[in-house]
């Protein structure tokens, strides 16, 4: 599937139009090879465009896209940038893979400026899928138990290839008390469906489901810098 079309993208892409022509710089938190952060860009004309990246493979891929990156560990790391520096930040499917994720809010947080924005999507520990197998004993999606495999799982077989990181898990509540504790107040709460699997009527329970955000496959958040 290609990026533009991944759900998620195209919420992501929907929600920062309305700051189209008002965005000076941004910064992804998470960049990898700079696709999506330059549809990003191209959506809300930004003059300048940053990226981090824990790759650096990915990081100079993302600069020869012309995306100023910087290859840093969002666990530990300071973010290379001064305070009050950017306008809008986006870290998308990037919280479920860090180990600490304050860090990264943390950062995020000091590098905005007053009545800045922070993006965020990530998978739903609550959705109405993993709500479902739980019930059988299932293990959830995107809540990962071993590095070489994939356990207890239903249909993996097709779906997943191996393990990808999965290791912070959230829920829509938690996501929206963590940035609240990091100084950010929610302005937006959507649910996106996942992009799995082929069969039609799955995918239409999904799109439904996806229309209470607490229940659907993917999260994102619009949240404000709040002083």
């Amino acid at each position: 599937m290609r990026s533009s079309s991944i759900p998620r993208v195209v919420k992501a892409l929907q929600m920062v139009s309305m700051f189209a022509g008002r965005v000076e710089r941004m910064v992804d938190l998470g960049c990898s090879n700079g696709e999506i952060t330059l549809m990003l860009k191209e959506e809300l004309g930004a003059s300048e465009v940053y990226g981090v990246d824990i790759n650096e493979r990915m990081v100079q891929l993302a600069g020869q896209r012309g995306i100023k990156a910087y290859c840093l560990d969002l666990n530990a790391d300071s973010l290379s940038f001064p305070d009050n520096f950017a306008d809008i930040a986006f870290s998308l499917e990037v919280m479920e893979h860090l180990i600490n994720p304050d860090n990264m809010l943390k950062e995020a947080h000091r590098v905005l400026r007053s009545g800045g924005y922070l993006l965020i999507s990530t998978p739903n520990l609550a959705s109405w899928v993993n709500r479902i197998f739980f019930l059988f004993g299932y293990q959830p999606y995107n809540v990962e138990v071993s590095t070489e495999t994939m356990v207890g799982v239903a249909y993996k077989k097709g779906v997943f290839r191996g393990p990808t990181g999965h290791i912070r898990p959230f829920t829509l509540r938690a996501l929206k008390e963590l940035l609240k504790h990091h100084g950010f107040r929610t302005v937006k709460a959507f649910g996106v469906p996942g992009v799995n699997p082929k069969n039609c009527f799955f995918r239409l329970l999904d799109r439904l489901f996806s229309l209470k955000a607490s229940l659907a496959r993917r999260l994102i958040i619009l949240a404000v810098k709040s002083e």
